[in-house]
């Protein structure tokens, strides 16, 4: 429960969001502009923008972009979120304007991954938060929440068309290495998202289901028994269902073969698990 109440606090939030901000500034300015890379939403369109017109600088655009849909989203999602996805936004244009450095990375698909993995790695750390990145974040919550659009396919969409706006204006070698940065971008930052709450889901199949059930109980660990039939012989075949980590599943499999040597031991990888004593669920209020 504590863990939850720190998740849900306004400190903890705001660090999140500007340990985020930071790292994906440090990936933009310190790699990525050096090179004219576009990134993916709202910031790539704010890029492409003080790409065509210079004299305008990438932090204005953002912060221009931003303005209408702040207004917009004043009614359209809970007040925490906004407010965070507005202290965010402020962050981000602020690093944006002053945060000038160069990691001196001069090949450009070298530069592609680094710049790709660490803003993908500072936008997961924002995402991790309560709050998230100002901009399309805010729209994609609102059209998910009113008409069940998946963030995927409105993401998709938005920076497909970023990309043929920045085919019709670059050079293939730069529209194929942005196309990297977006790439990486995305793993980066589902990795960030799932570093801390991947959990293994663990299925065991034995006759002594219900001693090692026991055991795990001892041992402080939950498991749900599923009743189960055998197919072909018809008869009684219960598993056990558990969730634990990876510092815990050794001995987790442990228990299982030392009570029982004929054991079937399923292990499977989860992106995320929510509730009870795992991971608070986020609420966009």
């Amino acid at each position: 429960m504590n863990r939850h109440k720190l998740a849900a606090s306004l400190p903890w939030n705001v660090f999140l969001l500007t340990a985020g901000s930071f790292v994906f500034i440090l990936g933009f300015n310190g790699i990525a502009v050096h090179h004219s890379f576009v990134p993916s939403g709202l910031y790539g369109f704010a890029v492409f923008s003080s790409y065509v017109m210079p004299n305008i600088d990438t932090s204005v655009w953002y912060l221009l972009f931003n303005g209408p849909i702040f207004l917009l989203a004043w009614k359209g999602v809970g007040r925490r979120f906004f407010w965070l996805n507005l202290f965010c936004m402020g962050v981000v244009t602020l690093l944006t304007a002053t945060l000038h450095l160069d990691f001196g990375i001069r090949d450009r698909m070298c530069a592609a991954i680094a710049s790709g993995a660490l803003m993908g790695a500072g936008a997961g750390i924002i995402l991790r938060s309560y709050g998230a990145g100002g901009g399309l974040d805010i729209v994609a919550v609102m059209l998910h929440h009113r008409y069940n659009i998946r963030f995927g396919v409105f993401y998709f969409l938005i920076n497909a068309c970023l990309m043929t706006l920045v085919a019709s204006r670059f050079e293939p070698d730069l529209v194929v290495a942005s196309l990297v940065v977006l790439f990486i971008n995305s793993v980066a930052t589902e990795y960030a998202l799932s570093l801390f709450n991947q959990r293994k889901s663990v299925v065991v199949m034995s006759a002594r289901f219900r001693e090692i059930a026991d055991k795990l109980t001892e041992r402080g660990m939950r498991a749900t028994i599923i009743r189960a039939e055998g197919a072909y012989s018809g008869r009684e075949a219960n598993m056990l269902y558990c969730i634990t980590d990876n510092l815990r599943l050794k001995t987790l499999e442990g228990l299982v073969f030392d009570e029982d040597p004929d054991a079937i031991f399923i292990v499977e990888n989860t992106f995320n698990v929510f509730g009870a004593d795992f991971s608070p669920r986020k609420v966009y209020e």
